[in-house]
C-alpha cells in the first residue's frame, strides 16, 4: 500500500473501476503487527530500510517511535476510510498469524452478515 504514492490514487482508481464493474473487491492489508504497527523494536539503534526504494536511515527505536506511531495509525486509519467510501471491504492481516486465519476469520465474519 506504500507503492503508489501517498493519496493511492492511482490503485483506488483501479479499485473503483472494479467496484462499478461489478467486482467484490477485498483489500487485504499485509503487515507485521508487532513491527509495522507496534513498532517493538529493542532499545538499540537500528539500520532501517525502506524496501520500496532501499534507503537507509539509522535510528534509535525510543527517538522515532512516537511519530512513527502517529504517522501509521493514520495511514491505516485513511486507508481504512478511502475503503470505506468505495464500498470495498478493508481487513488488516497480521503475517505472524498465518493466510488461513486470516482468511478464516475473514470467512466467518462474511457468513455471520449474509
Amino acid at each position: 500500500m506504500f507503492d503508489s504514492g501517498d493519496d493511492n490514487e492511482a490503485l483506488f482508481s483501479a479499485l473503483q473501476h472494479l467496484k462499478f464493474n461489478k467486482h467484490e473487491v477485498i483489500l487485504f492489508h499485509i503487515t507485521d503487527k508487532g513491527t509495522e504497527l507496534d513498532f517493538n523494536f529493542q532499545n538499540r539503534p537500528y539500520t532501517f530500510v525502506d524496501t520500496e526504494t532501499g534507503e537507509q536511515v539509522k535510528a534509535h527505536p525510543s527517538e522515532v517511535r512516537e511519530n512513527y506511531l502517529a504517522n501509521m495509525d493514520k495511514f491505516v486509519e485513511d486507508l481504512s476510510l478511502r475503503c470505506g467510501q468505495y464500498g470495498i471491504d478493508f481487513v488488516p492481516a497480521d503475517i505472524s498469524e498465518g493466510f488461513n486465519t486470516v482468511l478464516l476469520r475473514y470467512v466467518i465474519k462474511r457468513n455471520r452478515l449474509f
